[in-house]
């Protein structure tokens, strides 16, 4: 008896262990998780205005990220269902902005939502733009970011195709079909998670004749990384705590401090730092202007440092070490020549 209540407990334990490892890990995004993830599917830059940025090697002149895939109305709402393989991540993380340089890139975000971008509906065409990205939750969207080179518009019975692009309107009939359509921005946050409830569905069924029924999230591919929703996941105040969730978190540019030390390691070769030592010289100044009346052999030096045709700046001096019937200084011998010219 004992010996198969041991086999069934010993069985137990293989069958709940075996169970743990079957689950797939949920992934924690971050910065490196993004890195690692994309970079096989394309390349990092550096966007003046948003800092680390992705852009997909399937970019190509004329490219959208959003004409290869479809709309699933899920019990998140809208959710966008990209066809590549990376979509999982720049689909529902972050945003996505036509740089002027760069093109199309994508700018990491760190909340969740089943699609980052706002609507505009009408009777006849629907069209959608990813947020700006400095979008919060709540804030308003003007139509500045339904520019033609922006969005994609197609028309609303074909808004539920498998593959929106073969439908996508040129942008001329774009601009006409904008006009007719008004804003949708229905991005919430419902029980911690980011909803997009988008155009009303009910108008949908009517433009395109078929039934809309919202699908469960956990069904839908690339909705999130690792294939498995998880709720907690997804809450949004797992990195926006205490205010309102944004699209997007840029990611500075950090360098590296070995990039300076160069620079560094070439001040002491300059002689700008023995520039210093010869603050000592002007201190010595007052020495060199002191009246040589002390001694009279260096008043000697005095006379030849002045130009010539000033004889007269000697006598300025106070003759006190003179004796009487000698000349106080050397210059005034002269005289004497003069006298014997004189008897002459």
């Amino acid at each position: 008896m004992m010996r198969r209540a041991t086999i069934l407990v010993a069985a137990l334990v293989v069958v709940l262990f075996a169970g743990s490892l079957s689950r797939p890990a949920i992934a924690d995004v971050s910065f490196s998780f993004f890195y690692s993830n994309l970079s096989p599917y394309g390349s990092w830059a550096v966007s003046a205005d948003y800092g680390r940025v992705w852009r997909p090697y399937d970019y190509e002149p004329g490219w959208n990220p959003y004409y290869d895939g479809h709309w699933v109305y899920t019990d998140y709402g809208w959710t966008w269902v990209s066809d590549y393989a990376w979509g999982a991540i720049p689909y529902h993380y972050g945003t996505w902005v036509l740089d002027p340089y760069l093109g199309w890139t994508w700018v990491p975000g760190y909340v969740w939502a089943p699609s980052w971008v706002v609507f505009s509906s009408g009777p006849d065409y629907i069209g959608w733009a990813p947020v700006p990205p400095h979008f919060v939750v709540g804030a308003s969207v003007g139509f500045n970011a339904f520019a033609p080179d922006h969005c994609v518009v197609v028309p609303a019975g074909a808004f539920l195709a498998p593959r929106v692009r073969t439908y996508v309107v040129p942008a001329p009939t774009a601009r006409v079909a904008l006009a007719k359509t008004r804003i949708v921005n229905n991005i919430t946050v419902q029980n911690h998670v980011v909803v997009n409830r988008g155009p009303d569905p009910r108008g949908i069924e009517r433009a395109s004749g078929s039934t809309i029924r919202p699908v469960s999230i956990s069904r839908v591919k690339h909705a999130m990384p690792g294939g498995r929703f998880d709720v907690d996941q997804v809450r949004a105040d797992r990195h926006d705590r205490g205010s309102a969730p944004r699209a997007t978190l840029p990611e500075p540019v950090r360098r590296p401090p070995a990039a300076r030390r160069p620079e560094q390691a070439r001040g002491p070769e300059t002689p700008r730092p023995s520039a210093p030592a010869r603050q000592p010289g002007p201190a010595r100044a007052p020495e060199a202007i002191r009246p040589p009346v002390a001694s009279g052999p260096r008043a000697a030096p005095r006379p030849q440092g002045e130009p010539h045709g000033q004889p007269a700046a000697q006598p300025s001096r106070p003759p006190t070490s003179a004796k009487p019937g000698k000349p106080a200084t050397p210059p005034q011998k002269p005289p004497k020549p003069e006298g014997k010219h004189g008897r002459v």
